[in-house]
């Protein structure tokens, strides 16, 4: 994991997500977001503000802890989610892209999807995927649940 920091104003480098679908049950498609970078925000006067920038930032966009299952039990208003043959895109409440990139699945997963309507999300302090896996189910990743629209392929 490469980790950058540095104070707001001075940029956010790319943070080069990947996603990887899941499906921990038959009606549960879930995509799992790793990213190889962690940023740190430091103040003015050069301590460090925030440790993991990126996770205090889905926080506030409405992601719990996954111990927290009634947080994310129902899809988050403002959030959805697209996909198109293996172009998957999320988008925030602010309209912005979450992530805008390809999600490869499996005609189980897509199935689980299309017929649940909606989509589990998962990330953590981590790159490794079956990490994150373990961490769900501990309760100490985030988690959040989207509506989905599927278009072709589907």
């Amino acid at each position: 994991m490469i980790e950058f920091v540095g104070r707001i104003e001075d940029g956010m480098p790319e943070l080069e997500a990947q996603a990887h679908a899941w499906l921990p049950g038959p009606r549960s498609p879930a995509v799992i977001y790793t990213h190889r970078l962690t940023i740190a925000l430091m103040d003015d006067s050069g301590d460090v503000s925030d440790s993991n920038a990126v996770l205090t930032r889905a926080r506030e966009l409405g992601w719990v802890e996954t111990s927290d299952y009634a947080g994310w039990e129902a899809p988050c208003p403002g959030w959805e989610a697209t996909l198109q043959g293996e172009h998957f895109l999320v988008r925030q409440p602010d309209g912005a892209a979450w992530y805008d990139g390809t999600l490869p699945v499996s005609d189980a997963w897509r199935a689980a999807a299309r017929a649940a309507g909606q989509v589990f999300h998962f990330t953590a302090a981590t790159l490794d995927v079956r990490t994150i896996t373990e961490q769900v189910a501990s309760g100490q990743a985030l988690a959040l649940t989207t509506t989905l629209t599927s278009r072709g392929g589907a």
